[in-house]
Parts: structure tokens; sequence; C-alpha cells
């Protein structure tokens, strides 16, 4: 996540209606809509930012019970054929995925299954200071660890999306740069090995697959159908949804629809849905699959190495000013998915664009819109 960058609010101002469609049926024919003022600024900000950023296709679900829902799709989904983006399509949602599997692993903690305090060497044995490093710290970006998905880790994912990666080679490729580690716990460094770690740690107290205990522990209780972990040789992904890259060198878009997610595992492998993210949103915010301590411990935020004091992250959750949850980068995918609780309201957001750099095509449309929605919940 790049929020320096786009905490420059800078909305270039061209509006071009060529990118636009909408779905205005998949609303429902009794949800009650945002205003028309308030429809068309939105569009405003979308459309502006699609031009200014050259986003092949951007899908929103807004809610505010309030004052009503918006969920729209503008662009198009798959460039060759020119099929227009469609709010029911799924995604990846990338580090979104974070923000579930810490979930199970608190779920498995209130189960009385592990300890947030244990240290990793309880699990991996073998792993470098593993004995100071405990669940929490992987949990809260704390571990000191360093990540193995680094620029040339990035480099040879794209030139090979299909490639298939051992877990368990990735955590050691971490562990390989032991002598760079910082001691845990005193600082928050976003690092994707915290859970790739923590999905091993949750498949060997339980043994069952991550994706099992994602399905069984996330989705089916909270009715979230079309959300789910593929298996590793599925490379595809349902709908007519296209994921882009833009190739820097030559300007054109690149198709990195089929991906081989065991790169991201744990840290990023699930798809989704608006519909289902929203859900989700609500429930991470509320701990309704957690207790009550659980759940309030999950919310202590503690802010990023170097960032705003607004910008926290607890136990799987991010926080940036007075919303929580949290947002993903994948080849050919950026989403958002936040909740303001003072508000009951959540803001998905998906873009079907991330390039070789990993900067995030949906995080600056999430701070404009948010700061034209609700602006004294923002520090931006």
């Amino acid at each position: 996540m790049n929020i320096q960058k786009s905490m420059i609010l800078m909305v270039p101002i061209v509006l071009s209606s060529i990118f636009l469609t909408c779905d205005s049926d998949e609303n429902g024919p009794s949800a009650p809509q945002l205003s028309e003022n308030i429809a068309a600024q939105i569009d405003w900000i979308v459309d502006s930012v699609m031009t200014a950023d050259n986003l092949p296709g951007v899908c929103i679900d807004i809610r505010i019970p309030d004052q009503g829902n918006y969920i729209k799709a503008y662009g198009l989904a798959n460039l060759t054929g020119e099929i227009p983006r469609t709010v029911n399509d799924p995604f990846r949602a990338a580090s979104i995925t974070k923000s579930m599997v810490a979930t199970v692993i608190l779920t498995l903690v209130d189960d009385g299954l592990l300890n947030i305090s244990d240290p990793v060497s309880d699990y991996l044995p073998d792993f470098p200071n593993g004995e100071t490093i405990t669940v929490r710290n992987l949990l809260r970006m704390r571990s000191g660890i360093v990540d193995y998905a680094d620029e040339e880790m990035l480099a040879e994912w794209y030139a090979e999306p299909t490639k298939e990666y051992v877990v368990d080679s990735l955590i050691a490729l971490s562990a390989a740069q032991h002598s760079n580690f910082s001691l845990a716990g005193n600082q928050t460094v976003y690092c994707n090995v915290n859970y790739s770690i923590l999905g091993c740690i949750a498949e060997q107290v339980t043994g069952k697959p991550i994706r099992d205990l994602l399905q069984e522990r996330i989705f089916n209780v909270l009715g979230m159908n079309d959300s789910f972990y593929p298996e590793y040789t599925d490379i595809s992904l349902d709908g007519t949804n296209h994921g882009y890259c833009r190739d820097s060198s030559t300007g054109d878009f690149v198709d990195k629809t089929e991906l081989n997610t065991s790169c991201g595992n744990s840290a990023g492998a699930v798809i989704s849905t608006l519909a289902d993210l929203q859900v989700f949103a609500r429930a991470l915010y509320s701990g309704m699959l957690l207790s009550e301590a659980t759940q309030q411990s999950r919310l202590e935020a503690i802010p990023f190495a170097g960032s705003p004091e607004f910008i926290g992250y607890g136990e799987g959750i991010m926080k940036l000013s007075h919303f929580w949850g949290h947002n993903g980068t994948i080849f050919g995918f950026s989403s958002e998915m936040f909740y303001l609780p003072e508000e009951d309201a959540t803001i998905i957001i998906s873009v079907n664009r991330l390039d070789l750099d990993d900067h995030s095509q949906s995080t600056y449309l999430f701070l404009l819109l948010s700061h034209e929605l609700f602006p004294d919940y923002v520090d931006w």
C-alpha cells in the first residue's frame, strides 16, 4: 500500500464517459440508492481517475445505511472483446486474504488450539529467531522478518505467472536473510511472509489445509458463497473479468488473469466479490466470529514505521483514520475493503489493473471517495 503518493488528493479535471457502464439492476429493485448529487460526484471521481490513471475497469460497492447504496461497474472487464465489467464478477482479493487468515488464527486461539503468545519455534523449530517471534508478532506485522516478496521475486513471478511455488521454500528464502532481521516487536513493517507462516501454523494445529479452514470458519458462517481459496493448480478466474498489467516499456496492457497463487498463498490467494467483501468488512470489525476479548485485542492498531500516525495495523486489520479493513494487490488486480463504524458504512473497490511495480491502482480512489463521502472521518 503506497498511501504517501496517493495522499496528494489532486483529481485531474478530466471527465470522460467513454469507459462508463452501469449495472443499476444489480442493486435490486428495493435497495435504497444514494442521492443523485452524491452519485454524480462519485461518478465524476471514478471517471476522472480512470481516465488519468488509464484503468481498464472499476467496480465499487458503497453502502451507507442511513443514506443508501451505490453499487456500480465502470469500464471493461476484457479489453480484447470490449466486454464491460459487472459488479458480480469475482476478482483476486490479494492481501485482503490476510484479514481472513488472521481471523482463522484468532478463532483457533478462542478454541484453545494455540496461544497468541506462542513462539514461532513451536511450529517451525529451525526458523531463525523463532524463539523470540510470536504468533502475535506475525499477526501485527511486527516480526522483524525480511520478506521473500522482493523485486527479484516479483519479476520472476511476473515473467512466469503460472509457476507453482512451494510455500516452505518461500519461507526458507526469508529465513536465509536472517542476518537482516530486526528485533521482533520493535516496528510495524508490512511483510507477506508473516502470513505465509501463519497459514502453516493453522494447518499444523488443525491438520487441515488453510483453504478448508477459511471455508469452514469464515465463508460458510458468513454466507460468503462466492469466496474461496483456489487450488494452486487452478490458475483460471470464473466470469468475464480479466486482470491486466501495463508494460512500462511498451505502454501496452498484458493479460495476467491466469495466475498461480502459490506465491501469494496465505498472504494473498483468495478470490472474492464486492458483495462478499462488504459482508466480511462488517464482520471483521464487529468481531462476530471472535470472543469479545480477542476482538478487543485485534483492534489495538500500532502505526507503521515511517507512516503518519493515522495509518496503523492490528491483528490482520488495517486502520486508516476512522476506517478499518484491508486492501490488496496482486498482478492484474487492486482492491480496497474498508468499514466506517461511525456510519456503519462500507466502501469496497475493485480495479482490474496491477503492474509489476506493485503500486496499488485502487488506494487513490478509496482516499478520494472516502474524503468526498465522509470528510469528518478522514485525515487526508
